[in-house]
């Protein structure tokens, strides 16, 4: 039996269950043709009309063109610099993807429920099923298994480890210019790569999470740092004597989805219920931003950090004063993820698809 939680599960909570549940009446309309439930992980994504308009949960740049992922294994692709889109046809699996990583103009990562691990050598178009859940699996079961049982922590490591099943969510990649990279996922799943993701190894262990809480973001600095985030507080810091993370102490113990870092010893993080985090010399203090709505993304641009909430809201925080402003233009939907593109204007990906802004003329409310 699962490891109960009364935490919030993937608490984009509005987007994420509509995700769940479109993903439901796919299975359920292929099983009504065939009689037989399809396993998502091995089903092609299906080539619809209306993908444009479909959930989508994350963007990145492949030099300048943009890949957009989100439910059924629907993949975007735009060459216009997000003025329109077209689907990949070249797409293995039909279960929701949930974020995408490149590292090179055509090679890329993307990653989904399932525990399932794309790849791509084309900048999008097609794409190679690398690992799903049963094989992160064993991966994190053969990496527990060489913790002494003496050593602190084993126990619950151990116990953990043996809640999962494969079927979690994958949740974010991330992949430096130097080929050091992680995936993390729900209930503290975590894999490591040191070559441009080549290879995988579990982390499970060596990320300091004794709650197996949901690990939502990687958030890098302009150095060396970065931090972990995620459900209940959860926040560790890297700490490269040891190649582990260690807790970070925040009076806050609601969930962060993600951050931005400002410098490289400090961080902007956001999550549940209009919370904002911000670190400094004398530690971490919490910025007012006026609303109780959860912040889903945020973005640096030349303006201030870009956020997006799960109402389609957009704010920017300054840097300077710490003031946080409300944008007059917003989407019709929950924002998901935020990039530039490479004519410095913000794309977001939606509830309801992508959406291009430019900042040059931007309107406060």
């Amino acid at each position: 039996m699962r490891n109960p939680k009364t935490d919030q599960m993937v608490s984009m909570a509005s987007f994420m269950a509509l995700m769940m549940l479109l993903s439901v009446l796919f299975a359920g309309r292929a099983q009504a043709e065939n009689g037989v439930l399809p396993d998502l992980t091995e089903l092609p994504a299906m080539v619809v009309n209306d993908a444009h308009h479909s959930v989508q949960l994350g963007v990145a740049r492949a030099g300048d063109r943009l890949v957009s992922v989100g439910e059924q294994g629907i993949v975007l692709l735009s060459d216009d610099h997000g003025e329109t889109w077209s689907q990949s046809a070249g797409v293995p699996v039909s279960v929701t993807l949930t974020q995408v990583e490149f590292v090179s103009d055509t090679r890329g990562w993307a990653i989904g429920h399932s525990g399932v691990v794309l790849r791509t050598d084309t900048a999008g178009d097609e794409w190679t099923r690398v690992l799903t859940g049963s094989e992160i699996l064993e991966l994190i079961k053969a990496e527990v298994a060489t913790v002494p049982e003496a050593s602190p922590g084993a126990q619950a490591l151990k116990r953990n480890a043996s809640y999962l099943n494969g079927s979690e969510p994958l949740l974010d990649i991330h992949i430096t210019k130097e080929g050091e990279g992680w995936i993390l996922g729900a209930y503290g799943i975590a894999l490591r790569t040191s070559d441009y993701g080549e290879t995988w190894e579990s982390g499970f262990a060596s990320i300091n999470n004794p709650n197996s809480s949901h690990v939502y973001q990687l958030v890098p600095s302009p150095g060396s740092g970065s931090l972990m985030v995620g459900e209940r507080g959860f926040v560790v810091s890297a700490a490269a004597e040891t190649d582990t993370y260690e807790p970070v102490a925040i009076d806050y113990q609601g969930t962060f989805f993600g951050g931005v870092a400002l410098s490289e010893d400090d961080y902007l993080l956001f999550g549940l219920r209009g919370n904002v985090w911000r670190s400094s010399g004398e530690g971490w203090e919490s910025v007012n931003t006026g609303t109780e709505s959860s912040f889903n993304a945020a973005i640096p641009t030349p303006l201030g950090i870009v956020l997006g909430d799960v109402s389609g809201r957009l704010f920017l925080y300054s840097e300077q004063d710490g003031t946080i402003r409300e944008f007059a233009e917003t989407s019709d939907a929950a924002v998901t993820d935020l990039i530039l593109n490479s004519r410095g204007e913000l794309v977001m990906t939606t509830g309801r698809g992508l959406k291009l802004l430019g900042l040059d003329n931007t309107a406060f409310k």
